[in-house]
């Protein structure tokens, strides 16, 4: 028997206070399973079988219906990204009162994942949403869901363009914008041209999701990695190497870096590290989740004195941080 709106609202309640408060895995992971399949039933999107095919664009790669539907069930990504949200809404509801917080939601997917949820803990006099995508297909879902659901009056509009050259509308101001459209070490996926594009935009008080994101550059050893999984509570020991890349409010995109690795007669893999800060203590740290999985670099070997490595970030089609050995 198909569930009332009434009970698909009930069963999105009940999800999200178990991402937002809950600290079982088990309860947690079973929340997601939750909001999928209720998602999934709605739209028609599941995230299964990857069938459908990634666009190419002119800074990156927006993923499939499916891949990004995929996005949800990786729970600790998932429920900090929530979490994190709901931080930043009571923030800003806190600081402009009275006032109803417009959000832009860059690469919403099919289920807006990371909004949809927090309908349940807020109104719609509270929250508005631009739902936009460059996939029509994801859109197409998305408002098929928020139709379905009842929660068209959270949305101001649904876009389809590309999220590195949108405009924000001259008649609303955008008081949070969020962009969860990266791999690890910032590769592939347009996240640093969509921040570019959006964050000079945003007036002083508004807030972009996530708050902050770290690259480093670490000296790592397999059976130090390894131990990290299988004994409990192991701390794996790294050689930092240096800092690559770190963003902020003030967004500036990432200039060349070159650092001094320390020669090392133990570590010989030298690793791009990503760390995510959304919003206050919300943070996403090494292995949590596929965005902070260590990105190989180069294996660093017979090295008898530091090696001077050079970074850069290429901002094209294929976007990424490259590296140099100096002699």
């Amino acid at each position: 028997m198909e569930l009332t709106t009434q009970q698909r609202n009930e069963s999105i309640s009940e999800a999200t206070n178990a991402l937002l408060f809950e600290e079982d895995y088990l309860h947690i992971k079973n929340a997601i399973d939750q909001l999928h399949l209720l998602f999934a039933g709605v739209t028609g999107v599941k995230a299964g079988n990857i069938t459908d095919k990634d666009i190419k664009l002119t800074y990156g790669t927006a993923v499939s219906t499916i891949k990004a539907a995929h996005c949800l069930k990786e729970l600790e990504r998932t429920r900090r990204f929530i979490r994190g949200i709901n931080q930043a809404v009571n923030h800003l509801l806190n600081t402009m009162p009275g006032h109803t917080i417009n959000i832009l939601y860059a690469g919403c997917g099919p289920y807006a994942a990371l909004l949809t949820p927090l309908t349940s803990k807020f109104t719609s006099a509270q929250i508005n949403f631009i739902l936009l995508d460059i996939n029509t297909d994801s859109l197409d879902a998305a408002k098929m869901l928020y139709e379905r659901l009842g929660l068209s009056d959270y949305v101001i509009d649904y876009v389809c363009t590309d999220a590195t050259t949108y405009k924000f509308p001259d008649t609303i101001r955008i008081d949070m914008a969020i962009s969860e459209t990266m791999l690890n070490a910032l590769r592939k996926e347009p996240q640093l041209a969509i921040m570019n594009n959006l964050i000079p935009q945003m007036h002083s008080e508004a807030i972009f999701i996530p708050e902050n994101i770290t690259v480093e550059a670490i000296l790592t050893r397999w059976e130090e990695e390894y131990n990290h999984f299988v004994i409990p509570d192991y701390q794996p020991k790294r050689i930092k190497a240096g800092l690559v890349y770190s963003t902020s409010r003030e967004f500036l995109l990432p200039q060349p870096v070159v650092l001094q690795v320390p020669t090392s007669e133990t570590h010989n893999r030298l690793d791009l590290f990503t760390e995510i800060t959304i919003f206050g203590k919300e943070v996403l740290t090494t292995y949590n989740c596929s965005l902070t999985m260590p990105l190989a670099v180069c294996k660093l070997e017979n090295h008898k004195k530091d090696v001077a490595v050079t970074f850069e970030y290429v901002m094209s089609d294929k976007p990424g941080f490259t590296y140099e050995l100096g002699l």
